[in-house]
């Protein structure tokens, strides 16, 4: 949600009138902008916050194990997805916006443009999704290999798009609508129309000088979220006593071995005398009882606020996280979970803003004390 709030905040300041429209839970966080809120079906986010769905995220139990919930799970999202669009239709209606600014996964948005002639863009903070990138394949695509695959895994992503989600999870909206929208025409729409902005740093990904003028990146997007936030004395105590330590946090990501990462994180700052700032978030990282002189636990913490604060960031590798600890000129490591994880720690490492990291499912004590002292001996740009 947070590069369309950053953007929606940029908006109001410059005099236009916003509206979200995301899942009803996120109310609280959009009305932090605007008042202006219209609610999605609460059943998308309730679905992916159940166990057995972040255990397939956070490739927790057996392959076998994944599949299985993986297929019964499928049968679920259809009603879901379908849903969601008529919750989008229903937005744009009640709010009758002179522009609709949208992520990949929302469908509405294209029908409302190819039939209506609404004025939509994609807001994308992620590169590797619509416009090809010769040295990078597409984000579902794991590994960089030759330009040949790298192009050609965007062709298959493309057309899994079209067929696979717009087409077949808004065949309910588009029958009762009497709409007619071939395959063929949403796929030009999508190829050679529609406006996409990547809120990226080129700090970290370059534009590409074959994309077309319709792709532009912009910059990173970020809220002032410490505006919202009360300071912990106990919090500025650790940090009076213990300047500068790593921050490390998985965000929302789970593991199959929450327990021994805290306690490997735990270990390295007792007996290297390495203080830690450790955000257990989701439950991605669990840290045993102990007496408070290395290791502070938050379970949620605004990044614009801690970051300045800290030596360096270990985390999953989010795009937000990313760009955050860019932004503070903070080194970072990135133990990648899934998706456009993996892609952020090459970049990071290929731009030389922080270590490269390895796989959270490669994790030991051993990697992670040599990942620590490699940041603990890092330039600071500061």
């Amino acid at each position: 949600m947070e590069p369309f709030l950053a953007l929606g905040e940029a908006l109001s300041q410059q005099g236009h009138t916003v509206g979200f429209c995301f899942p009803a839970q996120f109310e609280p966080l959009a009305k932090e902008v605007s008042p202006h809120f219209y609610a999605q079906d609460v059943r998308f986010l309730n679905l992916l916050n159940r166990p057995e769905v972040r255990n397939i995220l956070g490739q927790v139990g057996g392959v076998i194990t994944r599949l299985r919930a993986g297929l019964s799970l499928s049968k679920e999202i259809q009603p879901i997805q379908e849903q969601l669009i008529f919750d989008q239709e229903a937005a744009v209606n009640a709010f009758q916006p002179d522009e609709v600014i949208f992520h990949i996964k929302c469908i509405y948005p294209i029908f409302w443009a190819l039939t209506s002639g609404g004025n939509i863009r994609m807001l994308s903070p992620m590169p590797c999704t619509l416009n090809p990138v010769k040295h990078e394949p597409h984000i579902g695509f794991g590994n960089p290999g030759t330009v040949f695959w790298n192009l050609l895994t965007y062709k298959l992503a493309h057309w899994a798009l079209v067929h696979k989600s717009i087409l077949r999870y808004g065949r309910r909206f588009t029958k009762e609508r009497q709409l007619k929208l071939s395959a063929n025409t949403i796929s030009q729409f999508l190829h050679k129309e529609i406006l996409v902005e990547y809120p990226i740093n080129e700090e970290l990904f370059k534009r590409p000088t074959y994309w077309p003028k319709r792709a532009q990146i912009t910059s990173f997007r970020e809220r002032d979220k410490q505006q919202h936030y009360h300071e912990d004395p106990a919090l500025l105590q650790f940090l009076q006593k213990n300047p500068l330590p790593i921050f490390v946090s998985f965000g929302s990501m789970l593991n199959a071995h929450p327990e021994q990462v805290g306690s490997d994180l735990m270990a390295i700052a007792q007996t290297q005398k390495i203080p830690m700032i450790i955000n257990t978030s989701w439950g991605g990282i669990k840290i045993p009882p102990h007496n408070g002189d290395w290791i502070y636990e938050v379970s949620d913490i605004p990044y614009d606020y801690i970051f300045p604060k800290v030596k360096a960031v270990i985390h999953h590798g989010g795009s937000g996280t990313t760009h955050s600890a860019l932004r503070c000129k903070k080194p970072q490591a990135i133990i990648p979970h899934l998706g456009d994880q993996f892609f952020w720690n090459r970049c990071i490492a290929i731009e030389g803003k922080g270590v490269k990291g390895f796989p959270i499912k490669e994790w030991n004590r051993s990697k992670i004390e040599n990942l620590i002292a490699q940041l603990q001996s890092f330039p600071s740009e500061n």
